[in-house]
């Protein structure tokens, strides 16, 4: 289990801090208030549990002068230090150390800020960046400062190793390059990243010391999200590749936004027909078969009459928890409407569709939706159409038609079409 470790002295705002990642981030935390404590937690606790990030204080009863986040750091574990006390010369300390950043306990707006750092260190294991630079000793210093965030990272000697390295890499959601390097330098590689790869897709970052007035400029004309000039801060370097991370997660939440239902999470039913479309034509051609089924809860009407709709609303994301768990990522599950949804299911055979949509229903028959004041149990009825027919309306017309000859059986069956 990855957790998040707080080490702090003060009960009350130990308490605040847990309550805060907790509850809005969803962690499980560990609370130490001293040295010794942190110790037993990491090496004698029966409860083992890796922590994936600290937040700890620097004044400690047993450890005034901040020796424990040289513990946790030699532990391997990325510390943010969050304290009250501030001078110049502890700042400089604590950033030699490598730490992840260095908060001041000075207004409920730094609280915000350490969650923000502590959800940005869960994410950056899963990203990857790459550094491109002829240096080695440059190489191996970005490489660290993104280490200590826990980033993924992968290094390139030239542009063409870079490009070589990106094509067989799709993972990589940033490029830091410098500007000077023999062959392809660091504009000429932005130009080339971005005939492949857009500007929402992935980051780039040009850097150099070079005094030239115009290159930050002309990196960002060619397709660059941003430039640094070295020598540069860690805090500077930090904000500068938190902020264009952030962005891209951003459109991509736009993006998302704009295709999906905003209470279920499955795909909503512009795109089921955008999507569905090009398949049906695939479909037509010969090159796969498809399944399209219209599913319905039902007496959905009853559930909110009897519970209220907010317990609606649970069982309608229980309901499609189960069905986006049964199939596979080439499939569209969505909310066609109300407490309607439909499937388009790639390459299923009619046989198959049988057992699969039949398998679907009797999970949700079995499963029951907890809410605040019930286990609330409901049933769906299916219908399937597994021709092509002549377009993908059609074929949900059919898988609809037989959606109505279910709740006329009866209800809680699936029917496929002749």
């Amino acid at each position: 289990m990855e957790k998040v470790l707080i080490v702090e002295d003060s009960k009350v705002f130990a308490r605040v801090l847990i309550r805060k990642i907790e509850d809005e981030l969803f962690f499980d935390t560990s609370w130490a208030s001293t040295y010794e404590e942190t110790v037993y937690i990491l090496e004698e606790s029966p409860e083992k549990a890796d922590f994936f990030v600290a937040v700890a204080d620097l004044h400690l009863p047993d450890s005034p002068d901040g020796g424990v986040v040289d513990y946790l750091i030699a532990k391997g574990i990325p510390v943010i230090v969050y304290t009250g006390a501030y001078t110049d010369e502890r700042r400089e300390t604590m950033w030699s150390k490598r730490v992840v950043d260095y908060v001041l306990k000075e207004t409920p707006d730094s609280l915000d800020y350490v969650c923000g750092l502590v959800k940005r260190i869960y994410k950056n294991k899963y990203t990857s960046i790459m550094v491109v630079d002829e240096s080695a000793t440059l190489r191996r210093h970005v490489r660290r400062l993104l280490e200590v965030h826990d980033y993924s990272v992968l290094e390139a000697t030239d542009g063409e190793e870079a490009l070589a390295l990106l094509a067989n890499t799709p993972s990589v959601r940033l490029v830091v390059t410098e500007y000077h390097m023999s062959g392809i330098d660091g504009l000429e590689l932005t130009r080339a990243i971005r005939r492949e790869h857009r500007r929402e897709d992935l980051a780039i970052i040009g850097v150099s010391a070079s005094n030239e007035a115009l290159l930050s400029s002309r990196f960002l004309k060619v397709g660059a999200n941003d430039y640094l000039c070295k020598p540069f801060a860690s805090e500077e370097f930090y904000c500068r590749i938190t902020q264009s991370l952030e962005t891209l997660e951003l459109v991509r939440k736009l993006k998302e936004a704009s295709i999906r239902d905003p209470l279920t999470g499955l795909y909503n039913r512009r795109y089921f027909f955008d999507a569905g479309k090009k398949f049906h034509s695939c479909a037509l051609r010969g090159a796969m078969t498809l399944a399209v089924a219209m599913i319905d809860i039902d007496f959905f009407k009853k559930v909110n009459d009897t519970h209220g709709h907010k317990a609606g609303d649970e069982v309608l994301k229980h309901v499609a928890d189960g069905m986006a768990g049964r199939f596979r990522g080439s499939d569209i599950v969505a909310r066609y409407g109300g407490e309607e949804f439909c499937v388009l299911a790639v390459n299923m055979s009619r046989e198959d569709a049988q057992t699969v949509f039949d398998e679907l229903r009797n999970s949700i028959e079995r499963s029951r939706t907890k809410t605040a004041s019930a286990a609330i149990a409901v049933t769906v009825s299916i219908g399937v159409c597994c021709a092509p027919h002549k377009s993908l309306e059609e074929m949900l017309a059919m898988a609809d038609a037989m959606l109505y000859q279910c709740k006329r059986s009866g209800r809680n069956r699936v029917m496929l079409a002749p």
